[in-house]
């Protein structure tokens, strides 16, 4: 078979080079007849691009750098790995490569950009970046970016897809109202601090509708750490009487609490009812199985590629995307009568 050229099937179809580019590539510009006609041989030809070809003829790279925030905890980076294959299948079926840059609290601004710069790429993925400064340098440099699961200020300048932790907060609090909790613990981190506003205004609003309010002893602000949740629970063992049930911000912190209550021999949901948002693997597997809010965290990286794919083919975006969660029903909630 011979090795056909973007510059051969245009001779043979009668048309530009620019043109075969565009049908390529399904852009706008040439008409339906055309198009067909560009179709029509390029299947009778065999033709397919190489990846230098569409490099050379679109000017880009065909590749999109991931910057992920690597927790010391691993319950955490589970769900950042769901989201990486979101990530990974979506570039796969448009033809892009990945790179990954993993960070932690010791990498700074200055760092993070030298290290998008050493990478050939048309964008960057931010999971769970939140450096503002990082941001108005990559807006500087003209890189185009999104950023997912990054808890970031809404800002019409920085695309975000972002999981609707409100709406889960505030579901998740009524569903333990609707088993018969009043009495309801909340259990979250201090930051980020969007995510503390979304996951403790829904919890406050729910209780507001339910005319329930909560002692302060059973709000908590920890740390992204293992062992934070359990340490809490351990010194409210020590200083505060137990509420029927705690909301928690992430299935990783409701493990932690779980474990630090069963080895105060307190049972779950006996004694104890929790529940959580994330349903990562492991939440089925504790014992009692977590029930939590869950959402379709491959659906996140996919919608973080939508969206930087757009902005490079049509340059618009939807600026905030918010991923819906719906309740996942196991045994770590027990129904109270009165």
């Amino acid at each position: 078979m011979a090795n056909f050229t973007i510059r051969d099937i245009a001779r043979i179809a009668g048309v530009s080079t620019t043109a075969v580019s565009f049908v390529l590539n399904n852009k706008p510009g040439v008409s339906e007849a055309t198009r067909q006609r560009v179709q029509e041989v390029i299947q009778r030809t065999g033709f397919t691009p190489n990846a230098h070809t569409r490099r050379l003829n679109l000017r880009r790279s065909f590749s999109f750098h991931v910057v992920l925030y690597w927790h010391d905890y691993d319950l955490f980076n589970q769900f950042a790995l769901e989201i990486m294959h979101g990530i990974f299948q979506s570039c796969k079926e448009l033809g892009y490569d990945v790179t990954i840059t993993f960070v932690d609290e010791t990498m700074d601004c200055t760092a993070l950009m030298e290290s998008v710069r050493s990478k050939t790429c048309d964008g960057v993925i931010l999971s769970q970046i939140e450096d503002s400064i990082f941001f108005a340098r990559l807006q500087q440099e003209e890189i185009p970016f999104v950023c997912v699961d990054s808890h970031v200020k809404e800002d019409p300048s920085v695309p975000i897809v972002e999981v609707d932790y409100y709406q889960a907060s505030y579901e998740a609090v009524k569903h333990l109202c609707r088993c018969g909790h009043k009495q309801i613990g909340f259990l979250g981190p201090a930051t980020p601090l969007e995510l503390r506003s979304a996951t403790f205004g829904g919890y406050t609003d729910a209780l507001r509708e339910e005319g329930l309010v909560c002692n302060p002893a059973w709000i908590s602000s920890i740390d992204f750490a293992a062992g934070a949740a359990g340490k809490y629970f351990d010194k409210l063992m020590d200083t505060s009487s137990l509420p029927t049930a705690f909301f928690c911000t992430g299935d990783a912190f409701a493990i932690d609490l779980v474990r630090s209550a069963q080895r105060h021999g307190i049972a779950i949901p006996d004694d104890l009812s929790v529940i959580s948002i994330d349903n990562i693997l492991v939440s089925q597997f504790i014992m009692p199985p977590l029930t939590t809010m869950t959402f379709n965290k491959e659906l996140l990286g996919r919608r973080a590629v939508e969206v930087l794919y757009s902005m490079l083919s049509a340059n618009e975006y939807e600026n905030v995307t918010l991923i819906p969660t719906t309740l996942c029903e196991r045994s770590s909630v027990k129904k109270l009568s009165y």
